[in-house]
């Protein structure tokens, strides 16, 4: 890696690209210096209802100073982009991510061979998925993933939680279908927190309550046999927040060149914070060896 103080910060560009219906999503490219400029770019995609001003700006840092052009950008309804307000539907979040490799593929000097994703948390499967229908997409690297969404949701719950909260879902949707309204509930009501999540997550957020129906069919673990290129997969033993068997499922049933590191301790979060600089090394080297960059 560069011997950049960790402190540098890469030059950044607020830049906008189309997806779904005609939406216009906001993104934010990380530049690396000339000098240092590999040709060679990644899309991150970030977790539950994140934003670009959120966890990637470290991670997107790095990249942009070990020569990588890193975008970042908000999905559908989410931060500075359009679309109806904490409405998720993960199919959508995958045609958002596809839309912003292709856009990263265009116009920026880039070679068409070295274009990698990288996903954390919910956007760990969500980069899965767009690998699986996006040949463009060489390699890919993903931390503490949700690769399954319904197991996800009843483990954070007790079950009879979950089975009031997809009740209420349905109920939503035939709100919606009657008005047109979706209503709208705090993310903690969707997804219950571990101490750690709710210590980090001081700002309320809304998400629409169907949300819960959309997620709870989102399994990307279903299309990992489709994918062929290198991924590389970090884990955290003591993740609460998404159990870490969904990382072990995942690397089982990779097919491709693939690599599994878990870190001993830490929670879910702890790979945007303390763990921030191994888990950018690892990254890295990762995307170093499998986007076909010769100095």
């Amino acid at each position: 890696m560069t011997d950049e103080p960790k402190n540098a910060v890469s030059p950044t560009r607020d830049v906008s690209f189309i997806s779904g219906p005609g939406l216009r999503l906001a993104a934010r490219l990380y530049l690396p210096s000339p000098e240092r400029d590999r040709k060679t770019g990644i899309v991150f995609c970030h977790g539950f209802g994140g934003v670009k001003e959120g966890t990637p700006v470290g991670l997107c840092d790095r990249l942009a100073l070990e020569g990588y052009t890193a975008l970042s950008f908000d999905y559908r309804g989410f931060g500075g982009s359009e679309g109806p307000r904490g409405h998720l539907v993960p199919h959508e979040q995958v045609q958002d991510a596809i839309h912003a490799v292709e856009f990263l593929s265009r116009d920026f000097g880039l070679h068409p061979d070295r274009l990698g994703i990288y996903g954390t948390s919910f956007g760990g499967g969500i980069a899965l998925m767009a690998c699986a229908q996006l040949p463009q997409i060489k390699s890919a690297f993903v931390t503490v993933p949700v690769v399954s969404g319904d197991h996800w949701l009843r483990s954070v719950c007790r079950y009879y939680e979950y089975l009031d909260i997809k009740q209420r879902a349905h109920a939503a949707v035939a709100q919606k279908a009657h008005t047109g309204q979706m209503p709208l509930v705090d993310r903690f009501d969707l997804v219950p927190p571990d101490p750690k999540s709710r210590e980090r997550h001081v700002v309320a957020q809304q998400f629409t309550l169907e949300t819960f129906l959309h997620v709870s069919h989102h399994e990307p673990l279903s299309v990992v046999d489709k994918i062929k290129i290198p991924v590389g997969v970090i884990g955290i033993k003591g993740d609460m927040l998404v159990p870490h068997e969904q990382t072990e499922w995942l690397y089982e049933r990779l097919v491709g060149p693939k690599n599994l590191f878990f870190f001993p301790r830490g929670y879910h979060h702890s790979v945007y914070a303390e763990l921030l600089d191994p888990v950018a090394e690892r990254s890295i080297d990762w995307f170093n060896q499998h986007l076909g960059y010769q100095p």
